[in-house]
C-alpha cells in the first residue's frame, strides 16, 4: 500500500484538529458548565479543593501570629460559672468590658439574642449600654430565608437581635454550604427581598470594626471582587468568596474558655466559692490575662463549643490522616473567614475564559501526541499503547501535582475535573479516530484472507500483521478431536451425494458450536473435526469452553440422530477427545501457502484420547490437565491410567459427564459414586469385590461402558491375577 499523499495527510490532521476542538467544546459545555449549569461533576470538582487543603496542610503561622482569638463557651463553662447556659446577658457585658481593658480591637459574639433575658431586663440594659459604650462589638444576626440569596424577612428588621439598635452592629451568621454539604464559601452580605437593603455577614461586620468603617457598611459587589475599605476580595462565584482555612478544627487559633475572661476580682466562680479563695484568672496582677498582652490588638470571637449547640459544620480541612474528622464549630469557621480577610490571604480561581483555554490546550496536546504515538508502526504495538496510556496518566498526574502546588504556593484554585476530562476524552477520541481511519485497511485484509482462513485467525492477523510469517509460539492450549464411530459402515449405506449432504449438515452444526464457544476450527479430515481453544484468541481457561462445546455438540448430535432415525438414515454416534497442554501454534507451511494450526505431542495425545473412547464405551474423554482446569464447573469421572499407542508414560483420563450447574440426574450421580468405589477396589487388587460394585453401578446405568469394561477386566484378573508389580496401568495397542 502506497504512503498517503501530503494532501491526504494534511486533511487527516485537520480532521484530528476538528475532533479535538469539538471534544474541548463538549467539556467546556458539560463539565465546566460554561453555557448552562448541568452540575454533573460539581461534587467531584469541589472534592479537589478539599484535597488541595489536605496536600497543603496547615498554614505556617503560629497561634501568636494570628489576629483572631476564640473565646469558647464549653461544657467546662457551664460547670464553672454560677449560672447555667444560656448565660445571663450581664456575663457578656462583663466579657466585653474585660476584653476592652485588655486592648482588643473588636469583638464578635456568635450568639443570637432574639428575646429578652428571662433573668431580668436589667441584664439586657447592661449589655445594651456596654455595646453602645465600646462600639467595637458585633452580635450574630440571622435572616428568615436561608438560600443562596440569604434574604431578609421584614421591613422593620432587627435581624433577630434585640441589640441591633445599640450600634447597628449585627452580622448575618448564615454560611452557604455546597452540594456535598461541605462549607467552603463565605458570603459578604445578605440582601432584603425586593429591596436594595443589605446587612454584612458576621466576619465582614467584624472587619468593619477592624477597619473603623460604619457598622452597616457592606462590601461593594463588582464584576470580579468584593471591595470593603482597602480590602479587595476575589469572588469565587457571584455571591461568595472561598474561605482559606488556616488549619484543622481546635488546633489553629488560640482558645480561652469564657470563664477565664469573666473571672476578675469582682466575679466569683463555682471553684472559688468551693475553695473559699480568689483565683482571678483574668486580672490577677501576677499571671492574669489582662496584663500579659494576650489580647492586645487582637480580634476576639465568642461562641459555643459544645455539641448540643448544633453549631458544627463539615469543612474542607481535617486532622492529618483523618479525613472524616472535618467538623468545625461555627465560631471557628467565622474565625477562618475573618483571618482570611485580615491577612488578605485570599484564594483565587481561574476565570471561565482562562479555564476554557486550559481545556483547549490539554485537548489539542493530548490528541496530537497520542495520535503521533499511535501512528508508530511496530510489531510491538502494545508498547505504543502502554506509552500512550502512560502519557495520559502522566499528564493527569502532572495536572494534579500542578493543582496542589499552585494552591499551596500561590493560593490559586485550578480546575481539575475539566482538564482531566479533556485529557481522557481526547485519548479516547484519538483511539476512536485511529480505529476508524484504519478500518478500511482492516476490511481489505479481511476480504483478502477470510475465504482461506478461519475468521478468528483473520482477526488476529488484522490486530497483529507481524504474525503473517512462518514459525510459531509455544503456549498452553486445548485441542479437540471428534470422529464419527464406524464411519465406514455409515458411509456404505449412503450414496455419495447423500453422504456429502449429511456430512455437511453434521459438520455445519458442529462448527457453529465451536465458534460460538470461542474455539478456532483447525480443519476437517473427512468426518473428523479438529479445533483449538486459546489461539489465536487468548482465553483465561481454554479447557472450560472446549468442554462446554463438547457437551453442546453431543446434545446436538442426539437431536440430529433422532431426526435421522425417523428418516431411515444411519445412526450417528460421535466420539470426542480433549487435551490441554503446551503445544506449538502458528502459521505452518510454505512461504506462499500456509495454515494456522497446532502441532506437537500434546496434539497427538488429544487424537489418541479421542480414539480411546471406543475401548471404554464413552463419548467424551478428557486428559488429566483438562479435568484439573474444569473440575469446579464440570463433572468428570476417572476412567483409567492409560498408556496410549506410541507413548511410554501413563496418563490419567476422565469421562466428561456434564456441567454441574445443568442439573445432572441423581441416579447418574449415584452410579458414578458407586463406580468410583469399584475403581478404588480394582486398583487395590480386590477384583471380586470390585466386580460386585461395578455390577451394582451397571444395574443403575445399564449402558455404562466403563463399568462393563471393568467387569470384564475383573473376570480376567480373577482367573489370571496380575503380577505383583502391577500398578493398574492399561496400555492401548491401537490408535
Amino acid at each position: 500500500m502506497s504512503p498517503p499523499s501530503s494532501t491526504t495527510a494534511f486533511r487527516n490532521w485537520m480532521y484530528r484538529l476538528l475532533l479535538s476542538v469539538s471534544i474541548a467544546f463538549a467539556v467546556i459545555v458539560f463539565v465546566q458548565d460554561a453555557v448552562y449549569e448541568f452540575n454533573f461533576f460539581d461534587r467531584l470538582s469541589l472534592s479537589f479543593i478539599d484535597r488541595s487543603f489536605a496536600h497543603r496542610g496547615p498554614l505556617k503561622f503560629s497561634k501568636d501570629e494570628l489576629d483572631v482569638i476564640i473565646i469558647t463557651i464549653s461544657d467546662k463553662s457551664e460547670t464553672t460559672v454560677p449560672e447555667r447556659f444560656p448565660f445571663p446577658r450581664h456575663y457578656y457585658a462583663r466579657a466585653i468590658r474585660n476584653l476592652n481593658r485588655a486592648g482588643v480591637k473588636a469583638i464578635g459574639i456568635d450568639l443570637t439574642f432574639e428575646q429578652p433575658d428571662p433573668r431580668g431586663e436589667h441584664n439586657d440594659r447592661e449589655l445594651f449600654k456596654t455595646i453602645q459604650q465600646y462600639r467595637n462589638v458585633i452580635v450574630a444576626g440571622k435572616t428568615a430565608l436561608r438560600t443562596e440569596e440569604a434574604t431578609i424577612q421584614r421591613q422593620e428588621e432587627n435581624f433577630h437581635s434585640i441589640f441591633y439598635s445599640a450600634d447597628s452592629s449585627v452580622g448575618s451568621v448564615f454560611v452557604p454550604n455546597d452540594v456535598d454539604g461541605v462549607y467552603r464559601r463565605y458570603m459578604p452580605f445578605a440582601k432584603m427581598p425586593n429591596q436594595e437593603r443589605y446587612i454584612p455577614s458576621f466576619a465582614f461586620a467584624v472587619m468593619n470594626k477592624v477597619l473603623h468603617l460604619p457598622s452597616t457598611t457592606c462590601a461593594e459587589n463588582t464584576e470580579h471582587e468584593f471591595i470593603l475599605g482597602d480590602r479587595h476580595v476575589p469572588k469565587y462565584d457571584d455571591v461568595s468568596m472561598l474561605i482559606n482555612y488556616y488549619g484543622p478544627a481546635g488546633k489553629t487559633f488560640k482558645e480561652y474558655d469564657i470563664v477565664n475572661i469573666l473571672d476578675d476580682k469582682d466575679f466569683e466562680t463555682v471553684e472559688e466559692k468551693q475553695l473559699h479563695t480568689h483565683i482571678n484568672v483574668f486580672d490577677d496582677p501576677d499571671y492574669g490575662l489582662l496584663y500579659d498582652g494576650t489580647f492586645k490588638n487582637k480580634v476576639v470571637l465568642i461562641g459555643p463549643y459544645f455539641s448540643e449547640s448544633k453549631d458544627l459544620f463539615n469543612v474542607s480541612v481535617s486532622e492529618e490522616g483523618f479525613s472524616e474528622r472535618n467538623l468545625m464549630y461555627g465560631v471557628e469557621l467565622h474565625a477562618n473567614a475573618l483571618q482570611t480577610l485580615i491577612h488578605q490571604n485570599y484564594l483565587y480561581r481561574l476565570s471561565p475564559f482562562y479555564e476554557s483555554l486550559l481545556i483547549l490546550f490539554f485537548s489539542l496536546f493530548t490528541f496530537t501526541v497520542v495520535s503521533l504515538l499511535k501512528s508508530i508502526r511496530t510489531q510491538y504495538a502494545f508498547i505504543v499503547e502502554i506509552a500512550a496510556v502512560a502519557l495520559v496518566a502522566a499528564m493527569m498526574y502532572g495536572m494534579l501535582t500542578l493543582t496542589y502546588y499552585v494552591f499551596a504556593e500561590f493560593n490559586f484554585v485550578l480546575p481539575v475535573v475539566s482538564p482531566i476530562a479533556a485529557i481522557i476524552l481526547n485519548y479516547v477520541g484519538s483511539a476512536v479516530y485511529q480505529y476508524l481511519t484504519e478500518r478500511k485497511q482492516k476490511v481489505m485484509i479481511k476480504g483478502m484472507f477470510s475465504q482461506y482462513l478461519n475468521p478468528s485467525v483473520v482477526n488476529e492477523l488484522i490486530a497483529h500483521p507481524e504474525k503473517l510469517r512462518l514459525g510459531g509460539e509455544k503456549k498452553e492450549l486445548t485441542v479437540f478431536f471428534s470422529d464419527i464411530a464406524s464411519f465406514t459402515n455409515f458411509s456404505e449405506r449412503l450414496d455419495a451425494v447423500e453422504l456429502v449432504q449429511l456430512l455437511n449438515e453434521y459438520l455445519s452444526a458442529m462448527t457453529d458450536i465451536i465458534l460460538k464457544n470461542d474455539g478456532t476450527l483447525d480443519k476437517y479430515v473427512g468426518d473428523a473435526v479438529m479445533a483449538v481453544w486459546g489461539a489465536p484468541m487468548e482465553l483465561t481457561n481454554s479447557a472450560l469452553p472446549a468442554c462446554r462445546a463438547a457437551l453442546q455438540m453431543q446434545e446436538k448430535i442426539r437431536e440430529i440422530d433422532a431426526r435421522w432415525k425417523e428418516e431411515g438414515k444411519p445412526e450417528l454416534v460421535v466420539r470426542m477427545g480433549i487435551n490441554t497442554d503446551y503445544m506449538v501454534v502458528g502459521n505452518v507451511g510454505g512461504s506462499k501457502r500456509f495454515d494456522y494450526t497446532v502441532i506437537g505431542d500434546a496434539v497427538n495425545l488429544g487424537s489418541r484420547i479421542e480414539g480411546a473412547n471406543k475401548t471404554y464405551g464413552t463419548r467424551i474423554m478428557v486428559s488429566e490437565r483438562t479435568q484439573e482446569l474444569v473440575k469446579n464447573e464440570m463433572l468428570c469421572r476417572e476412567l483409567d491410567l492409560l498408556i496410549v499407542k506410541g507413548k511410554t508414560k501413563p496418563i490419567r483420563v476422565f469421562e466428561l459427564v456434564g456441567e454441574k450447574s445443568s442439573g445432572i440426574a441423581q441416579s447418574i450421580l449415584q452410579a458414578i459414586e458407586i463406580y468410583c468405589n469399584g475403581l478404588h477396589l480394582y486398583r487395590e487388587r480386590k477384583f471380586e469385590e470390585a466386580k460386585r460394585v461395578f455390577a451394582q453401578a451397571l444395574s443403575m446405568k445399564p449402558d455404562d461402558g466403563p463399568s462393563k469394561l471393568y467387569i470384564k477386566r475383573c473376570d480376567e484378573f480373577i482367573t489370571n491375577p496380575p503380577p505383583p508389580d502391577w500398578n493398574g496401568v492399561y496400555e492401548m495397542k491401537t490408535k
